[in-house]
C-alpha cells in the first residue's frame, strides 16, 4: 500500500520554495503541495483583491508580471528542494569527518532540548527563530554587496502574490535555504516544521497581495499586506524599511518599521534590473563585472534586457 506523506514540500520559505526536511521515506506518494497552493492561491488573492484592493488599478488575476513570476516558481520546485539538506550535510560532514551522516541523520531527526518542547512551543519558536535569522539577511540583501541579487525581488511593477516566487537563485540560497539550515541546527523535531507548513505557504504570498489589510491594532503583531507593499515601494528611502517577514516588533525594535496610518503605498519596483527573466538572473553578476571593471562585450546590455 502507498502511503501518502504530507510532510514533503510542506515547509516553504519566504520565496516559496519547498526546502526539504530530510531524507526522502520510503513507500510515500508525494502530495503536490506546490501545484495545490498555487491553484488556490490564484483564485483566492484574485477574488480578494477584486474585493478590497490596496491599488485599484492594478489587474487582481493576471498582473503584468505574472510570466516571469512563474518561470521563479517552475526554477525554484524543480532545483531548489533540498538546497538546506545539503547545507547540513556538508557542514556535519566538515566537521565531524566519518561521522558526518550520523551528526546530520540527527539533525534531520531533532535533537536535545528544543525536540522534546511541546510541539506547539516547537512551531511558535521556529517561526521566531526563522523571522529573527531573515531580519537581519533581509538586511544584509539591501546593502550594496547583495543588493543587486535582492533588487531581482523588488523589480516587479505589478505586485502581487507572485511576487513571492520572484527570487534570484543566490538570493535563495543564502535567505531561504540558509536559514532553514541555521534553524535546524537548534535541534527541533522534523513534525514542529510540518505543523508550521501550511503558515508558511499563506504568509509569503499574503503579504505580497494586493489588499488593503493592515490588521488595524494588530499591524504590530504580524506583517500585513499593506505593512510588506510599502517595503516594495519604488523609494529607496522606503523600500530599505520594513525587513521582518512575520513579525513586524523586529522592525520596531531596530527602527526600521514604516507603515503611516492613512496611506496606502502606490509605485513599486525598482529602476536598473531587466524587465524580463534570463537578464534578471544575468544581471546581478552584470553589476558586480562592471564593479570589479571587467570589460563587456558590445550590447551585453541591450541582450540582457
Amino acid at each position: 500500500m502507498l502511503n501518502v506523506c504530507p510532510w514533503r514540500g510542506l515547509y516553504p520559505n519566504l520565496g516559496g520554495r519547498s526546502v526539504s526536511l530530510g531524507p526522502a521515506r520510503d513507500g510515500c506518494a508525494d502530495v503536490p503541495w506546490p501545484l495545490i497552493n498555487l491553484a488556490v492561491s490564484f483564485l483566492a488573492f484574485g477574488i480578494m483583491a477584486r474585493i478590497t484592493p490596496c491599488n485599484p488599478g492594478q489587474r487582481a488575476f493576471v498582473s503584468g508580471d505574472l510570466a516571469d513570476n512563474v518561470l521563479y516558481w517552475f526554477m525554484g520546485v524543480l532545483f531548489f528542494g533540498d538546497v538546506a539538506g545539503f547545507y547540513i550535510r556538508t557542514g556535519a560532514a566538515l566537521v565531524f569527518g566519518t561521522g558526518g551522516p550520523a551528526a546530520a541523520n540527527a539533525i534531520f531527526a531533532g535533537f536535545g532540548p528544543a525536540s522534546h518542547l511541546p510541539l506547539a512551543l516547537q512551531a511558535l519558536l521556529i517561526i521566531v527563530a526563522m523571522d529573527f535569522v531573515q531580519y537581519w539577511l533581509h538586511r544584509l540583501f539591501h546593502g550594496d554587496m547583495l543588493w543587486p541579487f535582492h533588487a531581482v525581488h523588488h523589480s516587479a511593477k505589478d505586485l502581487d502574490w507572485t511576487t513571492t516566487y520572484r527570487i534570484h537563485p543566490v538570493n535563495f540560497v543564502i535567505y531561504s535555504a540558509g536559514a532553514v539550515a541555521l534553524v535546524r541546527l537548534i535541534g527541533f523535531s522534523p513534525a514542529a516544521f510540518v505543523i508550521i507548513g501550511p503558515f508558511n505557504l499563506v504568509i509569503g504570498s499574503l503579504v505580497h497581495a494586493n489588499l488593503n489589510w493592515t490588521w488595524g491594532p494588530f499591524r504590530y503583531v504580524i506583517a500585513s499586506p499593506v505593512y510588506h507593499r510599502w517595503h516594495h515601494v519604488n523609494e529607496p528611502a522606503i523600500y530599505n524599511r520594513n525587513f521582518a517577514p512575520t513579525f513586524p516588533v523586529f522592525d520596531l525594535i531596530f527602527g526600521t518599521f514604516y507603515m503611516p496610518k492613512g496611506e496606502l503605498p502606490r509605485v513599486y519596483g525598482v529602476d536598473g534590473v531587466p524587465p524580463h527573466f534570463l537578464g534578471q538572473l544575468i544581471y546581478p553578476f552584470r553589476v558586480i563585472a562592471e564593479r570589479l571593471g571587467l570589460p563587456r562585450k558590445a550590447g551585453a546590455g541591450q541582450a540582457a534586457a
